[in-house]
């Protein structure tokens, strides 16, 4: 996971140097990544919280996206970072999300 956020996170720094024709390859690999994360390394013990993490980040990144590209010099890049990570991280929460609720009607 961790070194998921570390490639999203210079993924996003980079990302106005990245052509535009190579963004949806790497975000298509951010988001495969997060897919195998959230099947194979989240542990059901944590899946509660990841989510609630995931959830958090999703509302804070949501609202703060207009916030950000105002920012003169560092807010592309903020917006980038953000976008990245919430691209990673996004889909390793649905798949917990939806794994607890598979968990939860099993039981």
């Amino acid at each position: 996971l961790t070194i998921g956020v570390i490639v999203a996170l210079v993924i996003g720094i980079a990302s106005q140097f990245i052509p535009s024709t190579v963004m949806p390859f790497l975000t298509s690999v951010l988001i495969v990544a997060g897919i195998v994360i959230g099947f194979f390394n989240i542990h059901p013990n944590e899946a509660k919280d990841y989510v609630v993490l995931v959830t958090a980040l999703v509302i804070v990144t949501s609202l703060s996206e207009n916030i950000l590209g105002g920012v003169q010099v560092i807010g592309p890049y903020l917006e980038g970072i953000l976008r990245n990570i919430l691209a990673f991280v996004l889909p390793s929460g649905v798949i917990v999300a939806v794994r607890s609720i598979l968990n939860l009607a099993r039981d």
